[in-house]
C-alpha cells in the first residue's frame, strides 16, 4: 500500500455491504475531502479481481469523452471467470456517462464505484440517472481520530486537536507541516472552486458577488437560526439588491455543494420536526476561518461544529432539539437510539450552569445526555441526574458512541 494513504476503515465498513449486490456504489462529498483516495485505497484491497479503473482527469483518458467510447472501452476490459470491478472517478467528465452505467447495470458485467464533482453529480440527480440502482456513500473530510492518524505519521509533534479546531481535516492540510496561513490560503482555493465550478458554472449564476455574500452571511452566523428572510434582509442592509426567493435558491446551491449543511429542529414533546426553524453548520470548520479568521472566543461554537460533524461522521442522524421551548444543542439518532448534547466553553454561572445542565435534567428518558466542555475541571464526571461532564477531547476519543 502506498504509504502516503491513510486508510478511512469506516467507510471501507460503510461500503463492505454493498459490495456486489448489482448497484452502482456512489461516493458524495465535498471537494478534496478524500474521495479519489478512498477508492484508490479500496482498490488496492481487490486483489483477485479485474479492475477496471478510469481516472477521468489523467491525461491517458480523455479519449473517452463520450458514454459511447466509455461503454466500448469497459467491454474491452472485460475478463471472464473472475470478478470484474469498475471503479471511475470524476466520472461528471464524460457526456452522457450515465447511459453506460445503466447499460451495465443492467446486463451485471461490473461491481461499480463512482465518485463525481458536485458540480455535475449531486444525490437529487442519481435515482434519475440510474433509476434507482445505486448506494450513497456520503463523505465528511476526516475527523479528529482520522486527522489523529495522519498527525502520527506525518506531523508527530503537533497538538492534533488545537491543529483540527483551527484548520479543520482536509487531508492536503495534514501530510505536511504546512503554515496556518498557508493552510489558509488553501482552504480559500478550495472555497473558490467550489463557488466557480460547482455552483456558479453548473446553475449558470451571474452575480458571484450576491452568491459570495450569502455565503460569509451564513458562515457567520453558524449555530445560530437563520432563515432566508433574515439574510435576505442583512444583505439588502448593505445596499445589495435581492429577494428572498433568490437567497433560498442560492443557499440550496451551497447545500448541494456540499459547503454548509442544514440542521433541522426536533421537538422532542411533540416528536416531530419542526419544518420552519433550522440552523447552518459547516462542513469543515477550517473553511469558516479561512473566510473570517480564527476566533478563540468563539470556542463554543466551533465544538458545536465539531460534535455536530462528528456525529454526522458516526453515522447519526444529528438535529438541534426542542424540548418545550428549551434548546438542546444536538439530538442524534441512530437505530432508534438517542444521544443529547449541551456544548459551552466553561461554567462561569448558576445561570450557565442551568442552561446547560438543567435543559438535558428536563428530558425524561434514559438515552446518553452529555455536555461537553474545553475543560470541565470539578464539573467533570456524572451527575445524579446521569449526565455526563466531559472535555471536546474526551468526548471525540470515545469510540463506544
Amino acid at each position: 500500500m502506498d504509504d502516503s494513504l491513510v486508510s478511512r476503515d469506516r467507510y471501507l465498513d460503510e461500503i463492505t455491504p454493498f459490495v456486489r449486490n448489482g448497484n452502482a456504489k456512489v461516493i458524495t462529498g465535498i471537494r478534496r475531502c478524500g474521495k479519489s483516495t478512498f477508492l484508490e485505497l479500496y482498490r488496492q484491497h481487490l486483489t483477485d479481481a479485474n479492475v477496471v479503473y478510469i481516472n477521468t482527469e489523467l491525461h491517458e483518458f480523455f479519449h473517452l469523452d463520450d458514454w459511447e467510447k466509455l461503454l466500448a472501452y469497459i467491454e474491452s476490459e472485460y475478463q471472464e471467470g473472475i470478478d470484474n470491478v469498475l471503479i471511475v472517478d470524476e466520472i461528471q467528465n464524460i457526456e452522457g456517462w450515465e447511459l453506460a452505467i445503466r447499460d451495465l447495470i443492467a446486463r451485471k458485467m461490473f461491481d461499480i464505484f463512482l465518485t463525481g464533482s458536485n458540480a455535475n453529480l449531486l444525490s437529487s440527480e442519481y435515482s434519475t440517472h440510474l433509476g434507482g440502482r445505486y448506494n450513497r456513500i456520503p463523505m465528511l473530510p476526516p475527523s479528529y481520530a482520522e486527522c489523529k492518524v495522519f498527525a502520527e505519521r506525518f506531523l508527530p509533534e503537533k497538538d492534533v486537536l488545537d491543529r483540527y479546531l483551527r484548520i479543520g481535516g482536509f487531508p492536503i492540510l495534514w501530510i505536511s507541516d504546512m503554515p496556518e496561513r498557508s493552510c489558509m490560503q488553501t482552504l480559500r482555493d478550495i472555497t473558490e472552486v467550489i463557488l466557480s465550478k460547482d455552483i456558479e458554472q453548473r446553475f449558470r449564476i451571474r452575480n458571484r458577488v450576491l452568491l459570495r455574500d450569502i455565503y460569509r452571511t451564513i458562515m457567520s452566523t453558524l449555530g445560530s437560526y437563520v432563515s432566508s428572510s433574515n439574510i435576505c434582509a442583512t444583505i439588502r442592509s448593505t445596499g445589495s439588491k435581492t429577494t428572498v426567493d433568490t437567497v433560498n435558491e442560492y443557499i440550496g446551491y451551497l447545500e448541494a455543494a456540499n459547503l454548509i449543511i442544514r440542521a433541522n429542529v426536533f421537538d422532542l414533546k411533540g416528536r416531530r420536526i419542526l419544518e420552519n426553524k433550522h440552523k447552518y453548520y459547516t462542513t469543515d470548520l477550517g473553511l469558516k476561518h479561512s473566510l473570517l479568521g480564527y476566533r478563540p472566543e468563539d470556542i463554543a461554537g466551533h465544538m458545536e461544529n465539531i460534535l455536530f460533524t462528528e456525529l454526522l461522521y458516526r453515522g447519526y442522524e444529528v438535529y438541534v432539539g426542542d424540548y418545550g421551548g428549551k434548546e438542546i444543542d444536538i439530538v442524534a439518532v441512530r437505530d432508534g437510539e438517542r444521544l443529547y448534547v449541551q456544548t459551552c466553553s466553561m461554567i462561569g454561572s448558576r445561570e450557565t450552569f442551568g442552561r446547560e445542565f438543567g435543559n438535558l435534567a428536563r428530558i425524561s428518558d434514559s438515552f446518553p445526555k452529555y455536555v461537553v466542555m474545553v475543560d470541565p475541571g470539578v464539573y467533570r464526571g456524572v451527575t445524579e441526574k446521569g449526565i455526563i461532564c466531559c472535555s471536546l477531547k474526551e468526548f471525540l476519543e470515545n469510540e463506544a458512541l
